[in-house]
């Protein structure tokens, strides 16, 4: 039964990380994110994963995709939501300011 499950995991994991989108960081766009802000349905890089943890948990709730265990509801919400859509409407109107880049100081 365990196996099973996490095999079943490993393939909703990969799943969400190859939704659109989610193959970068939702905040600076490195590539292959594995911490994910459970809260906000977004997946990021370990620097912005970071940034968002010193945020607190009232903003984002951060956890890893690889060392974490993450309830099914949760991983429905990574599902449901993911990068492209959370930067619709987090990045709608930034007005062509530019995103940090991966090598960004904090």
């Amino acid at each position: 039964q365990n196996r099973r499950n996490s095999q079943s995991d490993a393939v909703v994991l990969q799943a969400i990380r190859n939704a659109k989108g989610n193959n970068f960081c939702v905040d600076c766009d490195a590539p292959n994110p594995t911490w994910a802000s459970l809260n906000l349905g977004a997946l990021l890089c370990i620097e912005c994963s970071g940034i968002h943890r010193n945020l607190g948990t009232h903003v984002s709730r951060v956890r890893s995709l690889d060392l974490d265990d993450l309830p099914r509801e949760l991983t429905l919400v990574l599902s449901a939501i993911g990068n492209h859509l959370v930067n619709s409407i987090w990045e709608a109107r930034t007005h062509g300011r530019r995103k940090p880049t991966p090598d960004a100081t904090r």
